[in-house]
Parts: C-alpha cells; sequence; structure tokens
C-alpha cells in the first residue's frame, strides 16, 4: 500500500495478532474492500491486546469484527486459502510480561471462512549477521542489549539501537549515533563537534528545542 503498489483482497478478510499493526491492517482492509467482512483474531483478550485503546476504538465506526481469544491451528484450503480454524483460548495466571497467559479450552475450536489472511503477530530478530564470537548479550527479545550509557553494549565498542516504534528506533538511533561519535572521539583524543542544522545554514542544534521540557500524554 505505501509502495503506491495495487493490492487485491477478497471478501473475507482475516487479520491474525493483536498489536498496532494488526489495527492498521484490518483498517486498510476495510478501505480497500468497503463491503468485505473484516476480522482480527487475537489469543488474548482486549485488555491484553498491546494495540493502543484509541486504536482500537477508532475502529469501531468500521464495521470491523474482532474476535479475542482465539490462537491459529491450521489453515484450510486447496490451491488457495479458504479458511481458518483456531483453538479457543482462556485466561490464566499472570506470564513474565504482567499480562495474562492464556490456554486452550479443551475441545473448543472456531473456524472462520476467509479468502484473504494478513499475519502481523511481530518479528524475530535476524542475527546471522553477527558473529556469535563476539560474545553479545541477547535480551529477552531476541535483540542484542545496548544497556550501558549511550547504548553500548556490554562488548567494548559495539553499540544497539533500535525498538518499540519507528519514532523510538530513529530516537535511539539519534542518541547512539551521537555516543559513537563521542566514543570515536574520546579514543582519538579530540572533543566532539556539535551537531549542525543537517539542511544547510550551517548553525548548531540545540540539545533540546526552545520551550520544550518533556513529553507529555495527551488522552
Amino acid at each position: 500500500m505505501n509502495q503506491g503498489r495495487p493490492v487485491k483482497v477478497g471478501q473475507q478478510i482475516v487479520v491474525i495478532g493483536g498489536g498496532d499493526v494488526a489495527v492498521d491492517a484490518v483498517r486498510t482492509s476495510r478501505r480497500l474492500a468497503p463491503h468485505a467482512s473484516v476480522t482480527m483474531a487475537y489469543r488474548r483478550t482486549r485488555g491484553e491486546s498491546p494495540a493502543g485503546e484509541e486504536e482500537i476504538r477508532e475502529t469501531e465506526p468500521e464495521a470491523i469484527s474482532f474476535r479475542w481469544l482465539l490462537s491459529p491451528l491450521r489453515i484450510h484450503g486447496t490451491d488457495r486459502v479458504e479458511a481458518i480454524e483456531f483453538q479457543q483460548m482462556e485466561l490464566a495466571e499472570p506470564d513474565r510480561s504482567g499480562r495474562r497467559a492464556v490456554r486452550p479450552v479443551p475441545g473448543a475450536t472456531v473456524t472462520l471462512p476467509c479468502d484473504t489472511l494478513i499475519v502481523a503477530i511481530g518479528e524475530k530478530a535476524d542475527l546471522d549477521g553477527i558473529d556469535p564470537k563476539l560474545g553479545l548479550k541477547i535480551g529477552t527479545k531476541g535483540w542484542p542489549e545496548g544497556a550501558r550509557s549511550g547504548g553500548m553494549t556490554d562488548v567494548e565498542g559495539i553499540f544497539a539501537a533500535g525498538g518499540r516504534s519507528v519514532v523510538h528506533a530513529m530516537a535511539a538511533g539519534t542518541r547512539v549515533a551521537e555516543a559513537i561519535d563521542a566514543y570515536l572521539c574520546q579514543s582519538e583524543g579530540r572533543t566532539p563537534e556539535p551537531r549542525r542544522d543537517p539542511f544547510g545554514t550551517g548553525e548548531i542544534l540545540p540539545k533540546v528545542p526552545e520551550g520544550y521540557s518533556s513529553p507529555v500524554w495527551t488522552p
């Protein structure tokens, strides 16, 4: 969609996932197919969904169906998807993240008709380009940890940045770039140069914009 390429969807669209990307997928599907059945299926409840409450609330006028406590089991179809079979789940005790865990309800399954399946369940880190001999500490989510000052990992001279969202990744990248510059300057015995306006004015940019203190949450 963002690349401007035509995207074809059917009339029975199912999105698997419970985060903001899944919500974006169902809302985009609704715009591509105004009269289609659009369903988002997630293995936890709305309360445990990582999607923002505002994101979900804004879907209410768009006739999108939310099916909670459903975990995908198998895809049915011949030469293309025709239905998705789900395991019915129920809430259990909280897991390590603090959210309620889920467990299968014995013998309870649900099958939803589907001719377009979109999977939005997150990604795993691809660490093939990182030499295991470096000994980087990998966090619980599978990413190298930049826990030291400026995003440096537990290996001297190796930094890590990113995570959560594009905005957070961009901000982390800026902080780590400054930390890398300072680290290299220190190793070479020189002082880091102030960051200048990238648009060519030559002015030195302030660390914090005028009038800015800290982020403010606006409901």
